[in-house]
């Protein structure tokens, strides 16, 4: 008898044993889901920051926000507004346009400091690059989209600075011919 209430003891501790358990499992789970939930949307927003989207960094459409107060500006405005021969379209006449290229760039960025006083000494290059990518352009595509033509340059000159802390190039003013 004393055998069979001990057996019986024994069973009751390990259903209740089993019970405490998978209520601690339980409530273990959910805050661990939680928990795993809040760093993955933390590691998320610290992705889109690092890497920005398309073209990474803080580049093209899909750069992630940059605040107004870490804008700056530099480009081939006014008097250094850029004429460029461009490729022979269906017409096969010879075409020009004449644009005014602006390069926003976020002043937040780690590369920025070191790459603003190599901008003025660089502009011939940067210069360079925009008239290689719209010379391969015909006067329609450029009136159709630009798009494809502005993510273009934006490469090229991310890859002359080696950074992607240039991260839109606008085209201010277009005249084409």
């Amino acid at each position: 008898m004393k055998k069979n209430l001990l057996s019986i003891i024994i069973l009751a501790l390990l259903v209740v044993n089993i019970g405490m358990t998978s209520f601690m499992l339980l409530s273990v789970m959910t805050t661990n889901s939680q928990t795993a939930k809040l760093i993955s949307d933390i590691a998320a927003a610290l992705e889109l920051e690092a890497n920005g989207g398309n073209t990474g960094g803080f580049s093209g459409s899909a750069s992630g926000n940059v605040e107004v107060a870490n804008i700056a500006t530099f480009g081939f405005t006014g008097d250094n507004q850029l004429t460029i021969n461009l490729k022979p379209g269906a017409d096969g006449k010879t075409h020009y346009m004449l644009v005014e290229v602006v390069f926003s760039m976020n002043t937040a960025s780690a590369d920025y400091t070191a790459a603003s006083e190599k901008i003025d000494g660089m502009k011939d290059l940067v210069k360079g690059k925009v008239t290689s990518v719209l010379s391969n352009y015909t006067l329609e595509e450029l009136q159709a989209d630009d798009t494809p033509a502005k993510e273009a340059i934006l490469e090229g000159v991310q890859e002359l600075f080696n950074s992607n802390f240039i991260y839109e190039v606008t085209f201010s003013s277009v005249l084409y011919q």
